[in-house]
């Protein structure tokens, strides 16, 4: 899926203008990769107390997570199984993906640059996030609290299949297009409000699906939020850039 949404990308990117750079978007995959991996070699100083303070939230979460889940599975009624329904439905690869993909197609039909660029964009963060969800779960294959082993259950690397309760890609890839389309309504209060509520419900339809602790949706939301964060600004860098290389005549 995540293939053909590229090619489907590259198209639209074209066929919206014939000089489009859908040679350069498609590069920025390689490019904006390795800028991704190697940014916390870059950090400042400031962007260095803001990581190590995230993960020290989220270690502290780790503390509560079961006295939390105490509480969240006791919701457990028709209408909050509807809701973790829902927010499973929502957070998923193919619903967000398919935002990507709808994006591009109204902005193509539209003839809306703005909406294709936020197409383009979110696309590479939700791969980006999809990605570094992958890894780090099969880092630390952390149990589910479904199994029932309690939230300090970790099999560590190379255990297989399965126990991949940390970081939740539903919450990330939630919160990545949320903090996407903020970005690109121009950080509208109103806009942050629905998307960032919205990828919130999300992550808490994770804990009630018991698929996930708190600490998990946690990490979920703040790497999403980075990652989405990290493309916008390399890619309004490279559109900056493209407009200055134009003729001017």
């Amino acid at each position: 899926m995540t293939l053909c949404l590229l090619c489907l990308a590259g198209l639209l990117a074209q066929a919206q203008n014939p000089r489009a750079d859908t040679a350069g978007y498609i590069s920025s995959y390689w490019y904006n990769g390795i800028g991704l991996l190697k940014k916390p070699l870059q950090f400042t100083t400031d962007q260095w107390i803001t990581a190590a303070g995230s993960l020290v939230f989220t270690g502290s979460m780790v503390a509560l997570d079961e006295p939390i889940n105490t509480l969240v599975v006791t919701w457990d009624s028709k209408g909050a199984n509807t809701f973790g329904e829902v927010g499973d439905v929502i957070g998923g690869p193919v619903f967000q993906l398919g935002l990507s993909g709808s994006a591009l197609l109204v902005g193509q039909l539209a003839h809306s640059q703005p909406l294709i660029h936020f197409g383009l964009d979110n696309l590479q963060a939700q791969v980006f996030t999809a990605g570094v969800t992958v890894v780090v779960k099969n880092l630390f294959h952390r149990a589910r609290p479904e199994t029932g082993e309690g939230a300090f259950r970790w099999y560590g690397p190379f255990n297989g299949w399965g126990n991949e309760s940390f970081f939740s890609g539903h919450t990330a890839l939630a919160f990545s297009t949320a903090n996407m389309i903020f970005l690109h309504s121009g950080k509208k209060w109103w806009v942050g409000v629905l998307g960032f509520g919205t990828a919130t419900a999300v992550a808490i339809s994770r804990m009630q699906q018991q698929k996930h602790w708190s600490s998990d949706v946690v990490m979920g939301a703040i790497m999403g939020t980075a990652i989405s964060s990290f493309v916008y600004k390399q890619q309004e860098k490279r559109r900056t850039a493209r407009k200055q290389l134009k003729p001017a005549f």
